[in-house]
This record gives C-alpha cells, structure tokens and sequence, in this order.
C-alpha cells in the first residue's frame, strides 16, 4: 500500500474553477470573493459579524489586541489551557498580554473550570477556551466564571469549525469573539487563513481597524491608530467558498471516520478515545487516542508507510513559557503530551485504508515482545549503569541508574529533552537552579541544556531515556555542579 500521510487536504476541478475565476478578474486583492465569503459564514453561524484575516494567530492576536484596547488597558494575563498549539499563547504574547496557563481535564483534553479559577488575579482579563479538535470545555462554567470576574471569552475554534456546544449553539459564537482556522488540515482549507466573529459592534469596529493600517471606515487614507495589515485576499476566499461547500459532507466523514477507528480497535486495551460527544453535534477533527507505547507504536507504523502525529508538547514545555511550571503543575496536559496520538484521517483517507492502519495497529500490541537486555556499562562505589539494548529505536537511549544511599551522579548537560522515572527508593533531583524530591513511581523531565544530577536519599534505581546525543560522553559538564557532586562522593569516601 502506498504511502499514508498523517492528515492530507483535497482539492477537485470546482476548487481549480473558483480560483481560475479570480485569477482571470486580474482582482486578487480583498474583494468581492472575501465580501461572499464573509456572508456564507455570517449565515450559517449565525453571527451579526465576520472578518477574514491571514491566520487564525492573527485573528486571536486581533481579537485581544481589540480587548486590550477597549478596556484601556496595557498590563493585562490571559488565561490559556496548557494543552493547545502553540500558537494560542503566541496570539496573547503578540498582544502585549502574559499568558497564564491551566491545566486541562484529560478525558476531553479541553481546559479545566476548576484551575481557571486558581488562576485569575487583578490583572486577569481574559479567558482564551481551545475547542480542541472540536471538542468544547464546559462553556456554561467558563460563562459564569467570566462573568463573575469581569473577563472577556474569546474562542480559540481553530480545528472546531461546524462543531457544535451541548446546547446546539455553534463552538466560535458563545463568547465575545470566536476565531477560526483556515490551516490546510482543517475541514475549509484555502492554505492559511484566519475567520473572526462576534455579535458586539465595538469590538468588530477595533478589529476591523487594526486589521487594515487603523483605518477608519469612512476615509480612505485617514488612519485613527497604528494597526497592521492582516488582511485577507480573494484567491483565498475563492478556494475556501468552494471548500466551504463541501462542509457539511466532511464533518459527517470526520464523524465516520471517528466511527469505524473506534469500532476497529475496541478490543485492544491499551488504547482509549478522549471523550467527544458526538451525538450533541460535536465534530472530530482528527482522531485521537490515548496509546501505551506511543512513541515505539509510531515507528512502527512508520515501517508500513503510515505516518502517525504525536500530540503537541505541553504549553509550560516549550522555552519561551517554561516558567510557567514543571510536569507536576499541569498533570493532565503532560500526561496527553506524553501518551495521545493522531491517527492519519480526513478527506484523503479512505475506509480500507482505515482498517489496514487498525490491522497495523492490533499487529503492534499482540506482538511478542523480546526479552529486555541490560548491558552493564559502569560500575563503582556509588552504583551502577546499565543500558537497555533492542529496546527503543537507534537513535533513543535507555539507562537505569542504580545509586547507593548518599551518592551522587549526574552533571551533565543533554542536548534534547529527556525523562525519568525513580523505580526504586528516593532522589533528591537537581536540574538547573530547582531542586526536587522525587519518590518511587513519580517521574521528572530533563529539560535540554540543563545541567542536572541525582543525590540517593536511599539506595535507589532511576530509569532515564531519551534522544541520544555526543554530549551524553561526559564533555559537558556544569563546573558548580560537579564540584558539590564531587564533594558529596568524598564525603562517603570515595
């Protein structure tokens, strides 16, 4: 079977027509394709106003830009669930705003009430919701907690276009402002594109200004405020009003698809489905499962031409917000990070395919398993090394640390991120500046370039793995950390 991609746009003879169309006007600037556009939108989710703008950032950019600006004010939080794309924070960071970040309730991957409300202070003004993947957090929750604390809601609905709330009300219309995603995995594709909505006239006016140099409506070159040109284009809008009219038979496929993965892999325990409520209306963009092995199923479907996607990292992983927290603070989200996976789906995939994906898929979990191999690779006063062999692709790595109480090793620097887990006894584990107790069956993340080291409380084993690195051969080495890791090995002479 040839090969199957991960998630795939396609585009028919009516697509081509629509854009030929454009091109031939010789108008491809915003135009009359974007103004119909703009109107099939406003008709079908019935919202009172509609702009186009380059991509969803933007138009999450935009839509707190506009929140800031109306409420006068320049120091401002955003609260954002630590499960989401990237680009959720990057719009409240655009905006001037800090993103605080809350965990998520892990059967629905969508952000919790409960920790929104632990994270909101004087400077809080806005909660960002991602409908993720189509799925909707409890927005009835999120209405009261807005309203109670005075805080904008603006819809991230990215990947949740056609999908709808339990009360049959459209994700994207229930706050002040909603937002879409035109992206080419979504259900209409033009390439990229952004869709913001809202029902207030104010804030349509301001983003509608930002949007397009500050200018006001009603004078051409006469520019109220510095704004930005994020303005769409009528290629765009002609590919994505031919998409469009395909909408409602690709959600009823989505659903299908959803369907038949599920019926197909039933048997097999060590995967579950994030709870999606199909009959209310809700629409699976992608389909997702919680899988055991994750990352040794995805080489393995590799092998036969199917290319499955890991989750996203957990907002808090990423550099720029690592000072949100650690993996202890956001449970849930590191734990989806860790185990959920996306199954190749969408218009490019078909039913056969479906089932040879799932027969790849039962193939991996009833296979026999080699026995575990450790090689010994040191050994001294303090412990020893040893390292998993055959067990992780080449280019992972697998070692189990044993320690003697009192001892210490560690002050190393590995170029990728990597894990632990303390099978046995207790740690005091250094990583950077933080120091933490990590106790048996709780688990830690190295994070890249951070030197970090492992003091025996009792004796202890540590299982670490990770992407292999030249920096693991001990040539990098944090001096301030050695010198107390060397006086601790003395003072059990050593």
């Amino acid at each position: 079977m040839a090969r199957i991609n991960w998630n795939e746009p396609r585009f028919d003879k009516e697509d081509l027509k629509e854009v030929i169309e454009v091109i031939e006007t010789s108008y491809v600037n915003e135009g009359p394709k974007t103004k119909e556009l703009e109107e099939k939108f406003r008709e079908y989710l019935g919202v009172k106003h509609v702009i186009f703008t380059t991509n969803a950032t933007a138009a999450l950019f935009l839509a707190l830009k506009a929140d800031a600006i109306i409420r006068g004010i320049k120091d401002f939080e955003v609260i954002v669930p630590d499960m989401t794309m990237i680009a959720t924070a990057t719009a409240v960071s655009w905006a001037g705003g800090k993103v605080v970040l809350a965990d998520v309730e892990k059967d629905r991957m969508t952000i919790d009430p409960e920790e929104i409300k632990k994270k909101i202070s004087p400077k809080t003004t806005a909660i960002l919701p991602v409908h993720i993947i189509g799925r909707a957090p409890d927005m009835a929750a999120l209405q009261r907690i807005a309203q109670e604390n005075n805080l904008t809601i603006i819809e991230d609905a990215a990947g949740a276009l056609g999908s709808k709330n339990r009360d049959g009300r459209f994700l994207g219309t229930i706050g002040k402002v909603g937002c879409f995603s035109l992206q080419s995995n979504k259900l209409v594709t033009c390439g990229q594109g952004g869709v913001i909505v809202t029902d207030d006239d104010q804030y349509y006016e301001a983003i509608r200004r930002l949007r397009d140099f500050g200018r006001l409506s009603n004078k051409e070159f006469l520019h109220e405020e510095v704004g930005y040109n994020l303005k769409f284009n009528d290629l765009s809008a002609a590919l994505a009003l031919s998409q469009f009219r395909k909408l409602e038979e690709r959600k009823e496929l989505m659903v299908s698809q959803r369907n038949q993965y599920e019926s197909e892999l039933k048997s097999i325990e060590k995967i579950a489905f994030p709870r999606t409520d199909l009959n209310f209306g809700e629409i699976p963009l992608w389909v997702e499962i919680f899988a055991e092995e994750r990352d040794e199923l995805i080489e393995y479907l590799k092998a036969s031409e199917i290319y499955a996607r890991p989750c996203w990292p957990a907002i808090h992983r990423n550099p720029p917000y690592r000072n949100q927290g650690n993996n202890e603070d956001y449970p849930n989200a590191s734990s989806i990070s860790d185990n959920v996976l996306w199954l190749p789906n969408g218009p490019a995939i078909s039913p056969e395919q479906i089932t040879f994906i799932s027969n790849k898929i039962k193939e991996f979990y009833n296979r026999e398993k080699p026995p575990i191999k450790l090689e010994k690779i040191h050994e001294d006063k303090r412990g020893s090394i040893h390292l998993v062999e055959d067990l992780l692709p080449s280019d992972k790595e697998f070692t189990f640390l044993e320690i003697n109480k009192g001892y210490a090793r560690g002050g190393c620097l590995h170029s990728n991120d990597e894990h632990l887990v303390v099978v046995k006894g207790k740690i005091r584990f250094i990583c950077g500046e933080e120091e933490t107790i990590v106790g048996m069956g709780e688990s830690a993340r190295i994070p890249a370039n951070r030197a970090h080291a492992f003091i025996a409380l009792e004796d202890s084993v540590v299982s670490e793995w990770g992407i292999t690195s030249e920096e693991k051969n001990h040539d990098a080495k944090d001096p301030q950390l050695r010198a107390l890791l060397d006086e601790i090995n003395e003072s059990q002479n050593f």
